[in-house]
């Protein structure tokens, strides 16, 4: 999935930078909550590019989500559906 489309559906960026986080770079990951659920992304360092992919947090990697149709539907789902 493309970087913009996360943009697009309103993802917010989170940046990490290498002396907070440990890592030689800066690297940064982006999040969208609905309710109580939060979709967390891949980070910049681990998505070769458009490589972009989905997990809800706190369920881990059994949901992955690659595809930018299967993405949008199910943020509608959960955004119809959320008090």
């Amino acid at each position: 999935m493309k970087e913009q489309t996360l943009i697009d559906l309103e993802f917010e960026k989170q940046t990490e930078t290498a002396e907070s986080s440990g890592y030689a770079t800066d690297w940064y990951y982006y999040t969208l909550d609905i309710g109580g659920i939060c979709f967390i992304t891949n980070s910049s360092d681990e998505s070769s590019g458009d490589n972009w992919t989905v997990h809800i947090f706190e369920v881990g990697d059994d949901v992955n989500i690659k595809n930018k149709y299967d993405l949008v539907t199910l943020i509608n789902i959960f955004k119809r559906n959320t008090v």
